[in-house]
């Protein structure tokens, strides 16, 4: 078995490391996201409870957690950080630069 760590954090404040080799699906991930933080059942409810889950790829960018095929995931995933709507609207307009960001 590999093993893989992951740095994972929720609101950037808490840090904690997870091994993406223990889990085989997305579902898996996100409960063991979940339990890990204290916000179990908060997860997979994002459009209710607020939360979303991205994840940095070997790149740089930055993604939804589950929406690419699983095998791709593991092997590019960099880190995970769990975003509330406030940081992650935050997060992608200093992306984007103050262009679009002055407009808004």
């Amino acid at each position: 078995m590999f093993f893989q760590a992951v740095s994972t954090n929720v609101g950037g404040a808490i840090g904690r490391s997870i091994d993406i080799g223990r889990f085989s699906e997305y579902g898996e991930l996100y409960q063991a996201l979940a339990h890990m933080f204290g916000i179990e059942g908060q997860l997979e409810e994002r459009q209710t409870k607020g939360w979303t889950c991205l994840y940095q790829d070997d790149e740089g960018d930055f993604l939804l957690l589950g929406d690419g095929p699983w095998e791709e995931f593991v092997i590019s995933i960099k880190s995970i950080q769990i975003m509330s709507p406030q940081e992650v609207d935050q997060k992608f307009l200093q992306k984007l630069g103050g262009g679009l960001a002055s407009r808004l």
